[in-house]
């Protein structure tokens, strides 16, 4: 049976240390090697992960000029052949029928428009991911439920994921190019179910994660500004005008008893980080409407569709964002 090709990207910065071990396990996946292209996609690394990277003769190189966070993995879009993009971090191992587990899954199904794996701690082997939450107060994150029956199932987003190249070219971008890191995994599954495509999570296709060892070196108040931020302009872009009058006010309540979280254990940084979060999108709220415009113009599913797969059941269960 012919399989559809496939374009592994993965986005490096100064990852030295990781990047062998991830190229060595993409080399080793169970896929014709004809069927599949590996590119790096490097964030202008200054580290000795470029000479590593350039022994690896099957791995094409496209190197930005400068650190574009996550979202540089755009600069892929003109040079993929693949009909599905699976996009991938440096800080992981990809278990042998990985890819073949999500094609399988999504050549299935012409409404998937994302599939995704299973996280596994790299370290401990215990289950670091089985989906993925938003809720209404556009918070999010993931779970873990190694009690639960694993099975396929509808998540809203997941950053290691496998998407239609085609859609993604609709858009002329993968990840909103002002997000840089944070939030734009969401922002992308929710722009996906705006055109009534769906993330499928595939249990039986395992990444084995180190769990954000690049970001780990960011500071953390930066971390929450551009997480808060981006998570607001989402929340402006993809709901209809009728769902953002509806859910504003709660958007905004959970944004402020975060920031009384945050006063009654000292954290000064993580407030001003989350007050200029909300201060950027006022400020810039002509730009966070022309988004919108550009976004929703490819609006085909309602926001009943997009909403099915929010929920408040995880949020109270976690600590607001670092």
């Amino acid at each position: 049976m012919k399989v559809p090709f496939i374009s592994l990207v993965v986005v490096n910065y100064n990852g030295e240390d990781i990047i062998r071990p991830c190229l060595n396990s993409l080399l080793k996946v169970d896929y014709p090697k004809n069927s599949y292209e590996i590119i790096i996609v490097d964030n202008a690394s200054t580290d000795k992960s470029i000479s590593i990277i350039k022994s690896f003769s099957r791995v094409k190189i496209i190197r930005n000029k400068n650190n574009m966070g996550y979202v540089g993995v755009n600069s892929c879009l003109s040079e993929i052949k693949g009909k599905y993009i699976f996009i991938l971090n440096n800080d992981l191992e990809m278990e042998k029928k990985c890819l073949k587990k999500l094609v399988e899954v999504i050549e299935k199904d012409n409404t998937i428009g994302t599939v995704v794996p299973k996280f596994v701690n790299f370290y401990s082997r215990n289950i670091e991911s089985s989906g993925t939450w938003v809720s209404r107060a556009f918070y999010n994150g993931h779970y873990a439920d190694k009690g639960e029956k694993q099975k396929l199932k509808e998540i809203p987003y997941l950053g290691i994921e496998m998407i239609r190249a085609d859609i993604a070219k609709k858009f002329g971008y993968i990840y909103d190019p002002d997000y840089f890191i944070y939030a734009e995994d969401l922002d992308l599954g929710l722009r996906f179910r705006l055109l009534g495509y769906k993330t499928v999570f595939v249990p039986d296709a395992i990444i084995y994660h180190m769990h954000a060892v690049t970001t780990k070196r960011s500071k953390s108040y930066k971390m929450t500004f551009l997480l808060e931020r981006n998570l607001l302009m989402t929340f402006f872009k993809i709901l209809s005008v009728k769902s953002i009058l509806l859910w504003m006010p709660y958007v905004f309540f959970m944004r402020f008893a975060a920031i009384t979280l945050d006063l009654i254990r000292l954290n000064f940084m993580n407030i001003f980080a989350r007050i200029f979060a909300i201060l950027w999108i006022i400020f810039n709220i002509g730009k966070v409407y022309k988004k919108r415009k550009e976004v929703q113009r490819f609006r085909k599913a309602k926001d009943s569709y997009i909403l099915r797969v929010f929920t408040e059941k995880y949020l109270f269960k976690r600590k607001f964002i670092v």
